[in-house]
């Protein structure tokens, strides 16, 4: 009998611990990061920060590198 491998661990953590409550959790926890992500969308929208391809790509690498540092193998990954 073959086992599919799911496409991210993420997705199968909750079930591999047997925590019925943790995709609420992870939710919660993620949250703060896309605050982060909407504020710095909407700064660029309203003109604060340069709209530029660069510099949001740089802002998306330190929240997530932050993201990794603050909830290890409950962060989100591509």
């Amino acid at each position: 009998m073959a086992i599919a491998l799911p496409h991210s661990p993420r997705s199968t953590l909750p079930a591999m611990l047997g925590m019925p409550g943790l995709p609420w959790l992870t939710a919660a926890l993620h949250t703060p990061f896309d605050v982060m992500r909407a504020q710095h969308a909407q700064a660029v929208r309203a003109g604060l920060l340069a709209n530029s391809i660069l510099e949001s790509r740089e802002f998306e690498r330190r929240v997530d590198a932050l993201e990794r540092l603050c909830l290890g193998p409950l962060a989100r990954s591509v």
